[in-house]
């Protein structure tokens, strides 16, 4: 069965991994790319994906300009330059050339309507950066919420604690209310939508040695348009510790591998979820609700699928096998 994948990405260093690899599989289609602030700028990241398409002879996919910034006060107002370099590539994006295609600045909402009424329920919505975009979206447009076959949002944790912050993953605490808006949402797809988040991404992780290595030797141009990116991605986790040396996690590409059905995803339990929005020091929080007979709830919890158990092995393998 083909996947036709909806990203809507922020044009990092993993989000281009995750779209090089996708963009290369035979079962796989790319339907269109929305690009969102969040790892950079807007518009440096739908240039990194211009580049990608082009780099891939995919140049007819279309990229649409999604949010700008924030939707109101989160705790990370910030572009992660930090992390990606100023132009989400780690300095690196400069010698790859966008291509002839512009991207689109048609509003988001609008070309997600016009996608699930050319295809119903057949379209499978991947995040990959904060939600702005696609909260947006479904203010503007409500009936969006029925019209794909399933949702799958890299964000978040439940058990593993935040990145960013001390309770908040980097996507969600970006944007926290539009991430609420998200979550809330009633998503009309046969499984509650999948929170691809830390508590997986962070179990598979790429070595130095091998998966580095091997970009950075590589002839194929995905290596040598991704080595030097990567390289500049491991140097942040070496800094900040959050993974053994030599180590790094590739976020983004573990969610879109489990959208388009890979079997990396080995354990999800059914809980309803809510984000913390009150601008204390959980603010950004992914909050399940793991008790077995609630007494009582605040405010609006929603049923979500939450990734729980990975397999490295099949998600190192594609990295590799990209180079």
């Amino acid at each position: 069965m083909t996947r036709r994948l909806v990203l809507d990405t922020d044009g990092g260093v993993d989000d281009c991994v995750a779209l090089w690899w996708a963009l290369g599989r035979a079962d796989v289609e790319v339907v269109a790319l929305i690009a969102t602030w969040g790892n950079t700028a807007r518009d440096d990241a739908a240039d990194n994906l211009r580049r990608i398409l082009h780099a891939t002879g995919h140049s007819d996919v279309p990229v649409v300009r999604g949010a700008e910034g924030p939707s109101g006060p989160a705790p990370l107002e910030d572009r992660a330059a930090h992390v990606h370099g100023d132009d989400g590539l780690g300095g690196h994006a400069g010698g790859w050339p966008t291509g002839p295609v512009a991207a689109s600045d048609e509003a988001v909402a609008t070309v997600l309507g016009r996608l699930v009424a050319d295809h119903p329920a057949a379209l499978d919505l991947v995040t990959t950066g904060p939600l702005t975009s696609l909260a947006g979206a479904l203010a503007a447009d409500p009936a969006l919420a029925s019209g794909f076959r399933s949702v799958t949002v890299m964000g978040g944790s439940v058990l593993a604690g935040g990145n960013a912050l001390p309770a908040a993953e980097a996507n969600v605490a970006h944007d926290p209310q539009a991430a609420a808006t998200v979550v809330s949402t009633h998503w009309s797809t046969a499984q509650p939508p999948l929170l691809v988040g830390l508590d997986v991404t962070m179990g598979a992780l790429l070595e130095e040695d091998v998966e580095l290595a091997a970009a950075q030797a590589s002839t194929t141009a995905a290596g040598r348009f991704l080595a030097g990116p990567l390289e500049g991605y491991l140097a942040f986790y070496d800094s900040v510790r959050q993974t053994p040396p030599g180590h790094l996690p590739c976020h983004d590409l573990l969610a879109v591998m489990a959208a388009a059905g890979e079997p990396v995803i080995t354990a999800t339990e059914t809980w309803p979820l809510a984000v913390d929005t009150g601008g204390g020091a959980a603010w950004g929080m992914t909050v399940a609700d793991r008790r077995p007979v609630p007494e009582s709830t605040l405010g609006t919890f929603v049923p979500w699928r939450v990734a729980l158990g990975v397999d490295p092995a099949p998600f190192r393998q594609a990295v590799r096998d990209l180079f």
